[in-house]
């Protein structure tokens, strides 16, 4: 995340992180052709240290977890590789008219936790925010205010479009026969 807040610090401001990879997930888990296994190593830690705990009989009920654990047939992570806010302003009569475009490119890549091969999908996501200035509200007349919703809408717009590219490439080598453990 440091090298792409350095890149993109509206970014780090917006509060942009962990959600883009909360928001994959759940877009996978969806489709009802993943499983998924936990990744973070505190909640590991404390598998163990139940199924230990178990063992040695100091629980109400008995954990049987040798040999239970499931491996990641893939590691999913998800890069950034264009963020933009640009404006359009249309002058008539009636009055301005201010749109600022919100983009967020992203990349999704699948990586086989076996052999190393990987399947990729980019996305782009955008999110408009529009202000209308007349006679009437000229009062607060000015710079458009960032909307940080914006960010939330462009990244789930661009990790759907990555992540069902993916899913096809996927469904065209045949890997869906069973569940797929990520």
């Amino acid at each position: 995340n440091d090298e792409v807040y350095e890149m993109y610090p509206e970014l780090k401001d917006a509060r942009v992180g962990m959600g883009v990879t909360n928001i994959v997930l759940e877009y996978l888990e969806e489709t009802g052709r993943f499983v998924f296994t936990e990744d973070k190593l505190e909640i590991k830690e404390r598998m163990v240290q139940q199924f230990k705990a178990s063992n040695k009989g100091f629980t109400e009920n008995k954990i049987n977890g040798k040999g239970k654990i499931k491996l990641a047939k893939y590691f999913v992570y998800i890069e950034v590789y264009d963020f933009s806010v640009g404006e359009d302003e249309v002058v008539e009569t009636s009055g301005i008219t201010i749109k600022q475009v919100t983009q967020l490119g992203l990349q999704v890549r699948f990586v086989d936790a076996e052999t190393g091969e990987y399947f990729t999908g980019s996305g782009l996501g955008d999110a408009t925010t529009v202000r209308e200035l007349t006679l009437m509200n000229d009062d607060n007349f000015g710079e458009v205010k960032f909307n940080q919703s914006t960010i939330g809408t462009t990244t789930k717009k661009a990790l759907e479009d990555a992540s069902a590219k993916i899913l096809t490439r996927m469904v065209k080598k045949g890997l869906f026969k069973k569940l797929i453990v990520v």
